[in-house]
């Protein structure tokens, strides 16, 4: 009797237990467990990668600031050639120095560039006919050639300015007063074949577009 009834016991103990394997809710919470631990390991690892990247990008801001600073601060070449602007615009009207009862010929219309170290480009838009007429053949000496390239990447210092005009050349020579802010005035003598000829000579300003040539409006243009 004794025999059967441990027997029968031990057989009950068995069926209350949940055998050898662990259950299917333990097994579901620990794969939970580990996949939050995952997910805040990623998020952390996430934010650290970010904040390396913005203290990279913070260290090359700085190094771009610093070599950009430095170009700045380095000495810069001049240009080979200065950088010209247009400076101001005339018309250029002319009739005999000695009064005939002719009125002003229009002979062209000039447009003036200059450079910030005081050259000038010339540069007729339009010409008259009689401005051509009278000038001299030019010489084989004065048609620069490709030995010659040097003296076409040079320029001359302006003789026009604020005050008035001065030129002097094979074909004419000129003098010319800042009457008012819109007239030059003054005298040209053509060289012409048959002998020099005195000409009365006005520019009329068209458009002003360098402060080196603006003039006191205080002054009045001629009666």
């Amino acid at each position: 009797m004794p025999g059967r009834l441990r027997r029968r016991s031990s057989s009950v103990e068995l069926a209350g237990d949940e055998g050898p394997f662990v259950s299917f809710t333990d097994l579901f919470i620990g794969i939970l467990f580990m996949f939050l631990i995952l997910v805040a390991a990623l998020m952390l690892m996430h934010q650290e990668a970010v904040q390396r990247e913005q203290v990279e990008t913070q260290i090359m801001s700085e190094q771009i600031r610093q070599m950009q600073a430095r170009l700045d601060a380095a000495p810069k070449r001049p240009p080979e050639q200065p950088a010209f602007r247009l400076g101001i615009v005339f018309n250029v009207y002319q009739r005999p120095a000695v009064f005939d009862g002719s009125g002003w010929t229009y002979s062209r219309t000039v447009r003036v560039f200059r450079s910030p170290d005081g050259h000038c480009i010339n540069t007729v838009w339009i010409r008259s006919n009689l401005s051509t007429a009278w000038k001299p053949p030019t010489a084989n000496e004065d048609i620069p050639t490709d030995a010659q390239r040097d003296l076409l990447g040079k320029f001359e210092p302006c003789g026009l300015s604020a005050s008035g005009d001065h030129w002097e050349s094979t074909s004419e020579t000129g003098k010319l007063t800042r009457m008012s802010p819109n007239l030059y005035s003054g005298y040209a003598v053509l060289h012409k074949k048959e002998g020099d000829e005195n000409l009365e000579m006005q520019y009329r300003v068209l458009g002003i577009y360098d402060d080196y040539f603006q003039k006191s409006a205080s002054l009045a243009p001629p009666g």
